[in-house]
């Protein structure tokens, strides 16, 4: 027999000769590790679950002093700037179209300032469709211009008077509400069969683009966002809006047929709808 068979069959008696003789300190031991074993896979998730559980606590601990800052601010609003002028603003910047308002203001100002409406057309823009609304999308992005925050009615309005009504008229369509502009004028002089009228008292027609501005843009925030303050230029704009002039329109609450008053009956067709 060569020694190295000799060597095996050694150290395989050695080996039954300790597990009969400690066969019991083997079992006990492989049995202590197996409850260890059993022990850590029913404790690390339990650990994992009270870690992440902890962490959402914070989170919400957090999220619920924002929130509890943010009753308090609503709490201190209900005096602020903002809300206590919440109707003009809503006015001097409405989210849908004013021509309704637009129309009815102008009117009023021309019976306040003795100026006579000659003709009124209309410029609405694009109908929007989904196929127009993609191209725009894409035409915005291909020339990387960022959209507008607001949008725009242009009236096209020609009223004749004399020059110191059409000063006037003008003055006072700088503070109606919606916010309105005059964005281009044309001025001409009516000819008149008395050449001896003094300036004061000639007739002029003045043809008037007038642009009022309107907003319809999504707002988002979130619930626990701070209330935002007042700058300087926002604090200033309400300030300005106090003296603006509001026109209040009566709600139409049934279908009128015939018979309404007419507020331009020096204008043939009112307006002239283009570009439909």
């Amino acid at each position: 027999m060569t020694d190295a068979i000799k060597v095996k069959l050694n150290q395989q008696n050695n080996i039954k000769y300790f597990y009969n003789t400690r066969r019991f300190l083997v079992w006990t031991g492989f049995l202590s590790l197996l409850s260890v074993g059993i022990i850590l896979l029913s404790i690390v998730p339990q650990v994992n679950s009270t870690t992440n559980l902890y962490n959402e606590m914070l989170k919400e601990n957090k999220r619920l002093a924002q929130l509890r800052v943010k009753v308090a601010q609503l709490d201190d609003a209900s005096n602020s700037t903002i809300l206590v002028n919440s109707d003009k603003i809503n006015s001097t910047l409405p989210s849908k179209k004013p021509l309704l308002e637009l129309l009815s203001g102008i009117n009023g100002i021309g019976n306040k300032t003795q100026v006579s409406f000659n003709d009124i057309s209309l410029t609405p823009g694009e109908i929007s469709t989904k196929s127009a609304e993609s191209a725009t999308t894409k035409k915005k992005k291909e020339s990387n211009v960022a959209a507008k925050k607001y949008e725009v009615l242009d009236l096209d309005v020609t009223v004749t008077g004399k020059i110191q009504n059409i000063n006037q008229f003008l003055k006072e369509v700088e503070i109606l509400a919606p916010f309105t502009n005059v964005t281009a004028m044309t001025l001409n002089e009516k000819t008149s069969n008395n050449q001896d009228l003094s300036f004061s008292d000639t007739v002029f027609e003045a043809k008037l683009t007038i642009t009022t501005y309107f907003f319809n843009r999504a707002i988002t925030a979130t619930i626990d966002s701070s209330l935002p303050e007042l700058t300087a230029a926002q604090q200033s704009v309400i300030n300005g809006i106090q003296n603006f002039t509001y026109t209040t329109l009566e709600a139409q609450n049934e279908i009128k047929g015939g018979g309404l008053e007419n507020l331009f009956p020096n204008v043939d067709s009112l307006p002239n709808v283009e570009n439909l």
